[in-house]
């Protein structure tokens, strides 16, 4: 390593003005640079969620619309909501004509 090369120049322009300089104006414009993207992505953020709370209401809201009938047919029926219906089939049952086939 050679210790007696000096450090490597900044790009310039034809006018000498510094480009990527670390200086009191560079930094200071990279916070505020930065504290608007946070802003933005912030706000963007806020706006997506209140977006997508919406969606997921109107389309909770229509499920549960179209599904009245199905409650209202349910409690008639005499079903309090813990009640499920099955029927078991065994594989081998006497009444299986299913081999016959």
């Amino acid at each position: 390593m050679q210790n007696d090369r000096p450090p490597p120049r900044r790009v310039a322009f034809d006018k000498g003005i510094r480009m990527g300089g670390s200086g009191w104006f560079g930094r200071w414009l990279a916070v505020v640079l930065g504290a608007i993207v946070f802003v933005a992505a912030a706000m963007l953020s806020v706006v997506l969620l209140a977006v997508l709370f919406a969606v997921g209401t109107i389309v909770g809201g229509y499920l549960w619309w179209k599904t009245r009938a199905l409650r209202k047919q349910a409690r008639a029926f005499g079903d309090d909501g813990r009640t499920v219906d099955v029927e078991v089939v065994h594989k081998d049952s006497p009444g299986d004509d299913s081999a016959k086939r």
